[in-house]
């Protein structure tokens, strides 16, 4: 609901939003340095079509080999996404190396809001 005011103010449809998610595994006990390092993030709420930022946590006790999370990103559309990976803002976010407790390269997947 609150993704749907958020639009409404900014003239877009639900159906045209876009969520964009990156899957990162850590090494266990070191997600509070994931966490810290999107807390300090600065370049994305400035971004034209940006609605709103989520950082999940795996609740999964028995996925003891890592912690797992969960990268949630808003956009009034795809394009307002992929303008935002090609600005400069968003190179610089991620020029930095990976980071060593992150155990691999995080795995992106998009999706269309249909229904909200």
């Amino acid at each position: 609901m609150q993704q749907t005011l958020m639009l409404r103010e900014h003239g877009s449809k639900a159906e045209d939003m876009f969520i964009a998610t990156n899957r990162i595994r850590v090494r266990v006990n070191s997600g509070v340095h994931l966490e810290r390092r999107f807390k300090e993030r600065k370049s994305i709420e400035k971004q034209p079509g940006f609605l709103s930022f989520e950082l999940w946590k795996l609740d999964d006790a028995e996925a003891c080999e890592y912690e797992e999370y969960l990268v949630v990103s808003h956009w009034e559309s795809k394009s307002d996404f992929q303008e935002w990976t090609a600005s400069d803002a968003f190179k610089k976010s991620h020029s930095e190396p990976r980071a060593e407790y992150i155990l691999r390269h995080p795995v992106f997947t998009g999706y269309e809001v249909r229904q909200s």
